[in-house]
């Protein structure tokens, strides 16, 4: 039996190994293109396929780095999901063989931040939750979370994560037979989520107090293991969330992904290069980036890309009872038709009328979120309801996936304001 047959690696996974058939080509055009500079040969285009080239194989590491984060951390409980950035798995890396193993844990911790979190395990996860209660579980875990009350935390995400799981298989992922691999997948190879499913099922025999580094599932929910309360672990079980939604999201285009790689004849390199450029873009964007905010009242004069239209267009439909334009407008990770999301819409608004409202603030904190400070009036069964509510919104595309200004994507709001407006969730200030 070969070492890759014992051993399979991330980097043996199709679309892993055809960038990888690809790199001597492209070692080889910014060879000659790099000696066409040299005699003086000179042309944008030709700049361009140099640049293009040379970025590419500074980039070729990828391919490498989910294996080798798994080999150093996995069993420390992290792993190569397909949402976490490379970067930060490279910068751990670079950390842990500099010797410096606690700054290497924290700069992928550091990773674990309120709009990551959000996106990638509350957000995605939408698409899949066969009832809407996982979202609000979910959202109030997160909550816990950023209170740093790691003790209520913990165990209501594990909690979320065996139901969503067994939402999208029909059985536990914690039972031992469960499959949680995926074709040509980072999470979903047997390095991966699988390998963490192991490490956090281990059985626990007697209740203790030690302190914990990993979210013991068995123990913690059968409230054996009492150590658990701390920021690692609770990093560590949302990981489990985040690759289990990217496991969902992969296993679901498994059999697509099958047929496209069978379709395949080759690769384009004007891909490739397309690919660079929008990266090099989004990278300009991001360092560019500040937070900014506005205060209002707002005219109706706004630009319709940015998020201040966003709200307005949102309560407005709101208040008019505009069912259609309120779904246009909301945010729609689970990718429901627009006609399902009005029905939803109709649906949620019908405990509660929103009467009046005025934005006070809005304040766009990335690229693609911003927050708004609103006034709101309504009515609800019990009587009239009223206060000042954070409103979140982000740049979202036709698949429902969080997007850069570089691409092609429209502000949508999050309907959670709906429900505290009726609950009266409101902020202090």
């Amino acid at each position: 039996m070969s070492d890759e047959t014992r051993n399979p690696r991330i980097a043996d996974n199709p679309s892993m190994k055809e960038l990888a058939d690809i790199l001597p080509v492209i070692r080889l055009v910014k060879k000659v293109s790099g000696l066409a500079r040299k005699v003086g040969i000179k042309s944008e285009k030709l700049d361009m396929i140099y640049k293009t080239t040379a970025d590419a194989l500074e980039q070729s590491d990828i391919l490498e780095i989910p294996d080798r984060f798994n080999t150093v951390f996995a069993e420390k409980g992290w792993i190569a999901t397909n949402s976490i950035s490379m970067d930060t798995m490279r910068k751990a890396l670079a950390l842990y063989e500099a010797g410096k193993e606690l700054e290497a844990e924290n700069e992928i911790i550091q990773w674990f931040q309120e709009d990551t979190i959000n996106i990638f395990a509350i957000n995605r996860a939408k698409k899949f939750n066969k009832a809407s209660g996982r979202w609000e579980q979910l959202q109030e875990a997160l909550k816990l979370t950023l209170e740093e009350r790691y003790m209520s935390a913990v165990p209501l995400i594990l909690i979320a994560c065996d139901g969503f799981a067994s939402d999208v298989m029909g059985s536990s992922p914690f039972a031992k037979d469960a499959d949680l691999t995926a074709f040509d997948s980072i999470v979903g190879h047997t390095n991966s989520l699988s390998s963490l499913i192991k490490l956090v099922t281990k059985g626990v025999r007697k209740s203790s107090d030690d302190e914990l580094a990993l979210p013991l599932r068995h123990g913690i929910l059968h409230g054996q293991s009492l150590g658990y309360a701390n920021r690692t672990v609770c990093m560590k079980a949302w990981l489990l969330m985040i690759a289990l939604v990217d496991w969902a999201y992969d296993k679901s285009s498994e059999e697509v992904r099958m047929r496209e790689l069978a379709e395949k004849s080759g690769f384009d390199f004007n891909d490739l290069a397309t690919l660079i450029r929008k990266t090099e873009a989004d990278k300009r964007v991001m360092e560019a980036f500040e937070p900014t905010e506005t205060s209002g009242p707002f005219d109706e004069n706004l630009d319709e890309n940015t998020p201040e239209f966003a709200f307005v267009d949102f309560l407005t439909a709101w208040k008019d009872r505009n069912f259609g334009k309120m779904a246009n407008r909301a945010l729609n990770s689970a990718q429901d038709p627009l006609k399902k999301l009005a029905g939803q819409m109709r649906n949620d608004v019908s405990f509660v009328e929103l009467t009046a409202f005025e934005i006070l603030s809005v304040r766009q904190v990335t690229v693609a979120r911003a927050d708004a400070i609103v006034r709101m009036n309504g009515k609800t069964f019990k009587g009239e309801v009223k206060g000042e509510f954070e409103i979140s919104a982000f740049r979202e595309n036709k698949e429902g996936e969080i997007v850069m200004p570089t691409d092609d994507g429209q502000w949508h709001v999050q309907s959670l304001c709906i429900f505290d407006l009726m609950n009266e969730k409101t902020i202090s200030r």
